[in-house]
């Protein structure tokens, strides 16, 4: 029935989806599929063509490059390649909260645009806009990923995560049913993680019967660990997808031995365009190169050597709605000094060092998900309204401590002294306390909060260990 489903969704239903919805998934993904193979200088030739359409498009219909490159001498002829970048400063998410309105391109009205507002890995949070081809390239790099693993569209996914992979949005739109009946992605939250979210989760695992699980290391490290604890039995399955987190060893082990799969894991940033995917062969992630760009730089902007660890800098090749170039993700990384056994040309990218994945615990034993947190800065978790929205981003940065006894302190760096306001922002102690049943939790409005000593913004540090 899953083939022939398969077939069905990708040659009527998706189609048809992608009509309604106008997007371009399967053409963009029929062009990776042709481009899997290419030369390095291939690839580089597409980045450099894309790459040179960008450029004049920035410099015509964004104010902000305008302004930067007259103010830095630079012309669009002056950038014909990748290497060429190095001459165009690097973007913050400081510079993009500061010019919001002069990145957003003035032919905008002309594009399908989605706003997006995010923490990110480092807590700071950031608004941004994607238009409807980086929403395409992003599915596409990510299908094809999966058809490597023999995965094909339309079969059933069964995806245990938070906010940013499932929605707890009440109704039925478009994303539910793209989702759910063109991806057959069933998904289902792991904002609670006690035995009795486990025990349900699990039903709904075996009674879907799924081809493949998706979701944060972290959590789907919990799951498998519930089910081993409680002796039960799983379905067969023919993969894992993990994202949003440091894949640890540990976890990727665990999950592996519970459901008798391969865990392939993947790297994502929709600030900056940046897909980068494991393969069979494991060495790394092979980066999307023909969706972007990616350089490792020293903290002073300098481009550093394969194999050395830096901050990972990225130019999206397909927003043209809210252009990202050179811009500074808030991720460590490096790119490996060789390419992937399995023959393709695509550099790979090592592990990414900014993204968290150590596990919080309340005084129940419960684990919490350091990607869960920052949902909780939003009055009644409920990120999609738009007075929370504001309320969340007048936060300038945020840090969420947890000391050996358990307890909570979050410290908030406000954008205006002004909104440093208790009252106002109490609903996180009582967010934090429902989670964290027994914990103490208070709110310090600090003026600066200080990062690591690698340069990395770490938004969770905990000191906990449950007995």
């Amino acid at each position: 029935m899953d083939s022939l489903y398969s077939i069905l969704d990708q040659k009527i239903l998706f189609p048809i989806g992608e009509l309604i919805n106008g997007s371009e998934i399967l053409k963009k993904y029929k062009y990776l599929l042709n481009t899997d193979w290419l030369t390095k200088e291939q690839i580089k030739n597409l980045q450099n063509e894309s790459l040179v359409k960008l450029i004049h498009h920035c410099y015509n219909n964004v104010p902000y490059y305008t302004d930067l490159f007259d103010k830095n001498k630079i012309k669009p002829s002056d950038i014909n390649c990748s290497e060429d970048l190095l001459k165009i400063p690097i973007l913050t998410k400081q510079l993009i909260r500061d010019n919001y309105d002069k990145l957003i391109a003035k032919d905008v009205a002309n594009r399908k645009t989605k706003k997006h507002s995010t923490g990110g890995s480092t807590g700071v949070p950031l608004q941004f806009q994607t238009d409807m081809q980086t929403w395409s390239m992003s599915w596409a790099s990510t299908f094809r990923a999966w058809s490597w693993y023999g995965f094909h569209l339309g079969e059933k996914i069964f995806t245990i995560a938070g906010h940013s992979l499932v929605s707890d949005k009440k109704g039925i739109n478009k994303k539910d049913i793209f989702e759910k009946y063109l991806m057959r992605n069933f998904k289902f939250s792991s904002l609670n993680m006690k035995a009795a979210d486990m025990e349900r989760h699990y039903k709904n695992f075996i009674k879907i019967k799924p081809v493949a699980i998706r979701g944060y290391p972290s959590t789907l490290f919990v799951f498998a660990r519930y089910i081993e604890e409680n002796k039960l039995p799983t379905v067969p399955i023919k993969l894992i997808l993990t994202t949003g987190e440091v894949l640890l060893p540990q976890y990727r082990a665990k999950i592996q031995e519970i459901f008798h799969a391969p865990v392939f894991d993947n790297y994502g940033a929709g600030d900056g365009g940046i897909s980068a995917h494991e393969c069979y062969m494991h060495e790394g992630l092979h980066i999307t190169e023909e969706r972007c760009i990616i350089e490792i730089t020293d903290k002073d902007g300098n481009v550093l050597p394969d194999g050395e660890l830096g901050n990972v800098i990225t130019t999206d090749l397909y927003n043209y709605a809210f252009p990202f170039l050179r811009y500074s993700v808030g991720d460590m990384s490096y790119i490996k000094k060789d390419l992937c056994s399995c023959g393709r040309k695509s550099r790979l990218l090592g592990e990414v060092m900014g993204r968290n994945g150590k596990l919080l615990y309340n005084k129940e034993g419960v684990p919490i998900s350091p990607t869960m947190l920052p949902v909780m800065l939003y009055p009644n978790l409920d990120y999609h309204k738009i007075e929370n929205q504001i309320l969340y981003n007048k936060i300038d940065k945020f840090q969420i401590k947890q000391d050996e006894n358990g307890d909570i302190l979050v410290l908030l760096k406000m954008k205006n002294k002004n909104d440093e306001s208790h009252q106002k922002y109490s609903y996180i102690i009582e967010n934090y306390k429902s989670y964290f049943p027994g914990s103490k939790c208070e709110i310090n409005f600090v003026s600066e909060i200080k990062g690591l000593v690698s340069g990395k913004e770490d938004y969770v540090i905990s000191e906990y260990q449950p007995l």
